[in-house]
This record gives structure tokens, sequence and C-alpha cells, in this order.
């Protein structure tokens, strides 16, 4: 439903947790999240896709989904981190008091030489993202 709709790719990491959203009855978001295993990091998650279907794209549904999927973890005891090269995203967690910039925002990453599978092009150091943790509301 949602594969056409996505500039990256149809493939989805197996491991990762999925989530939909629905309004009036009708599905028109997807998101899935990523464990974020690291060494310096425990109980990390990050954004692995989002997307809404055109239809409802421009209407603020993208960052409301993706703070509910951000605070479903934080709830859980889990921190929530996300990047994005979406203008409107980022221009939202800019000035949203749920989000913070992490030191990789705005940063082309210098240290990722590799190609991705993301139809030829590189992961994030050709093109400059923003990179948030969500601080969301604590319970």
């Amino acid at each position: 439903m949602f594969k056409e709709h996505h500039y990256l790719s149809v493939k989805l990491n197996p491991a990762c947790r999925c989530y939909v959203g629905v309004w009036d009855g009708r599905v028109v978001a997807f998101g899935a999240s990523l464990s974020m295993p690291n060494g310096q990091m425990r109980n990390a998650w990050r954004g692995h896709r989002i997307c809404i279907l055109p239809d409802f794209q421009g209407m603020g549904i993208g960052p409301r989904f993706s703070d509910a999927i951000a605070q479903i973890h934080l709830d859980q005891g889990l921190r929530f981190f996300s990047r994005s090269a979406h203008p409107r995203l980022n221009y939202y967690r800019e000035y949203s008091p749920l989000w913070k910039p992490t030191s990789k925002h705005k940063r082309l990453r210098t240290d990722i030489k590799h190609k991705n599978i993301y139809k030829n092009h590189y992961t994030d150091n050709k093109r400059l993202c923003g990179s948030f943790e969500y601080i969301g509301i604590l319970q």
C-alpha cells in the first residue's frame, strides 16, 4: 500500500517495529523503527521509515505520527532518534519542544563512505539531514 510512495526503497529491515496511522477508519500512514545497538548507548531506537499517503500529505500528519511513534518508545523507557532529509519534517522538529538536535544535526556525514541500497545514492554524505532526539512528554 505504501511501497510506491516512499522515495528510498520498498525493503524494510525484518527486525523493525511497524506502525500504521488510521484517520476516520482509513489507513493513511506507515512508520517503522529499528533498534540502534551501540557500544556507547543502550536502549536506543531510531526511525526507520515514515510514509504518508499522497492524499493526506501536507496536513501535518507526518510530524504528529512520528511524534506518536517516538512517544511509544519513550514510554517504554527507550531513547528515540531520527534523521531526515525532508525539509518540512526538519522544520517542524527545529521548533518543537518535543525534539532536540543531536551533534550530527545539519552536518554532512563524512564518516560514511559506503554506497547503500537506496537507488544508488550515498548515505547522508551527499545531502544535509536533520538529526534529532525525541525528548517528548515524560510520564
